[in-house]
């Protein structure tokens, strides 16, 4: 406190002061705790722009003054009093809000649309959780286009009804907003309903990952049904509680192996699920092994292609850094197809019975996840699918650039996990 400002501050001391020439000394009246209403608001028109920040910071500012604050040419001062406005607004007694209320709303209304989105954004975020909010004034944050203001309502106010919250859907919410009424907790059916049938991707991925939204057992279907092409809807499906026996079945028959693992491992489902989820693995092994035998008998080899080499050979090869991804490229072009499952298997540490057990069953995905393992490219891998395993071109697995793995590594861990395990 300014040395210049008594401890005891008498009303005629206020006045006095509030004329003083010195800015300093009328901030430190500002914040005097003393200081009386009617001097409080007088500095509200402070020419002094630190006099008036200290003003709209002050608690005990009478509300007439914030009104004209709210509309202070500095972006500062209308920051720093709405963050007061947004704290005080839940602790005003109840006995107060009446004379109050009016000039209240007022001055949230006018810093609810402020030209300044910083503004916006600090009340937004300081009443995202005040139950008895003006509601006028959330439905304007909810409505503003700049989503670091509409987003914290959106996803928090409880003052927003459903009926609100499907007005502001059925406007064209955009994608941000979207996901975050998505995050809501609680989030009833029609709501739900109402996000899924705009169709955007990433809105519907929130609200499958949000397990206290209320899905009707139709709506997830339908979801399950457009699900696999959409990759970021397979781990919050997974985990979605209360699944249908038809939308795990489903899952079970098209999501990577690191999430059909999780799926089977849940233990809050009810057996005839958890038995229509074991029904559908088994199905989809018979059905890789069909593909397997499709792709045609065992290529003919020469019988240079047979020659092997021991396992000591192998480690001293990679111990002296001999085994690199140009060495097997060469090995399967010079057909040397037991040279390159013997350097899979050093490389890996697979056994050598497993890595020709995978070569044997030419499944892409297992032959890629080989190839992660072995630290070799993405690119080489389309080689190893082709040239050591006979995958037919056209079932061959990589990702669209080719530098990328086309798996997770979940699923590809999951896949030697299989073949180690047999």
């Amino acid at each position: 406190m300014d040395d210049r400002i008594p401890d005891k501050l008498t009303y005629e001391d206020s006045k006095s002061l509030a004329r003083a020439g010195d800015p300093a000394v009328r901030k430190a009246l500002a914040r005097h705790p003393d200081t009386k209403p009617e001097v409080l608001y007088f500095l509200a028109e402070d020419e002094d722009a630190g006099v008036r920040r200290e003003i709209a910071a002050n608690n005990h500012t009478p509300l007439q003054a914030d009104l004209l604050l709210a509309g202070d040419a500095e972006e500062e001062i209308r920051a720093v009093l709405a963050e007061k406005i947004g704290r005080l607004t839940p602790g005003l007694p109840e006995s107060d809000r009446a004379p109050v209320a009016d000039y209240m709303l007022q001055v949230l209304e006018t810093l609810a649309k402020d030209q300044v989105v910083r503004v916006r954004a600090i009340l937004a975020e300081a009443l995202k959780d005040v139950a008895d909010a003006p509601l006028s004034v959330i439905r304007d944050l909810a409505a503003d286009a700049e989503l670091v203001v509409s987003g914290p309502v959106l996803r928090f106010s409880p003052v927003l009804t459903d009926a609100d919250l499907l007005s502001i859907i059925q406007a064209g919410a955009a994608q941000g907003q979207l996901s975050a009424i998505a995050r809501r907790a609680g989030l009833h059916p029609p709501v739900s309903d109402a996000i899924v049938a705009r169709g955007d991707d990433g809105a519907i991925a929130a609200l499958l990952a949000n397990k206290s939204a209320q899905i009707r057992e139709e709506t997830l279907d339908a979801v399950v049904d457009r699900a696999p092409d959409t990759p970021g809807w397979h781990a919050p499906l997974v985990d979605r509680p209360l699944l249908s026996l038809r939308a795990a079945r489903r899952l079970a028959g098209f999501v990577a192996a690191d999430l059909l693992a999780r799926l089977q491992a849940r233990t809050d489902l009810p057996p005839d699920v958890l038995s229509a989820v074991t029904q559908a693995v088994a199905e989809r092994i018979e059905e890789e092994d069909r593909d397997a035998e499709a792709a045609g008998p065992d290529l003919v080899e020469p019988d240079w292609a047979q020659e092997d080499v021991s396992d000591e050979d192998m480690a001293a090869l990679l111990a002296n850094g001999k085994l690199t991804e140009a060495s097997l490229a060469e090995a399967l072009d010079h057909g040397r197809k037991r040279f390159v499952e013997a350097a899979l298997s050093a490389m890996t540490t697979i056994p050598r019975p497993a890595v020709a057990k995978i070569v044997a069953r030419r499944s892409p995905k297992a032959i890629v996840a080989l190839a992660w393992k072995a630290g070799l490219s993405p690119a080489l891998s389309g080689g190893l699918q082709v040239q050591l395993a006979g995958v037919p071109p056209d079932k061959v697995l990589l990702a669209a650039d080719a530098e990328t793995w086309p798996m997770t590594e979940e699923d590809m861990d999951w896949q030697l996990e299989f073949f180690l395990a047999g």
